[in-house]
């Protein structure tokens, strides 16, 4: 299969790192990811969430989860909320009515021209404005099997 590169939102890590677990390695090994510096925060703060106000994992796993979230970061791109052109994050939040958060993975995305994957209904809808090809996390699971 053909290496890809995919913009990866949190809305997607998380879910990859608790459906695959160290399984990602090996996927992203074959697949050039590139994230933004938020995401770990995004990513630790989803597992505390889940854990903490969901109860619904217990504290070991959300720190390990929140641990190999880390390690895999290692093999992808890593990229500066601040590098990429406040001022088109803020263009595209403002022009869409969505948050800096969403619009700053549009940006990434729209300067890298690659795909997008996200499980956020703003971004799945808003992406393809900017001739962005959007997977959601059903759709990226089957492209990186």
């Amino acid at each position: 299969m053909k290496s890809k590169v995919y913009v990866v939102d949190a809305g997607v890590y998380v879910p990859l790192i608790m459906i695959l677990m160290s399984k990602l390695r090996k996927i992203m090994l074959r697949h050039r990811f590139h994230i933004l510096d938020l995401t770990l925060y995004e990513v630790c703060n989803a597992f505390w969430k889940e854990c903490i106000k969901h109860h619904r994992i217990d504290e070991e796993i959300a720190s390990c989860s929140c641990m190999l979230a880390s390690k895999l970061a290692q093999y992808t791109r890593v990229h500066r909320l601040a590098d990429l052109g406040l001022d088109d994050v803020m263009d595209i939040a403002l022009s869409n009515n969505i948050t800096v958060y969403d619009a700053s993975y549009i940006a990434l995305a729209k300067q890298l021209k690659i795909p997008i994957t996200s499980n956020d209904k703003d971004t799945l809808y808003n992406a393809p404005k900017y001739d962005i090809q959007v997977y959601s996390l059903g759709q990226f699971l089957k492209i990186i099997a």
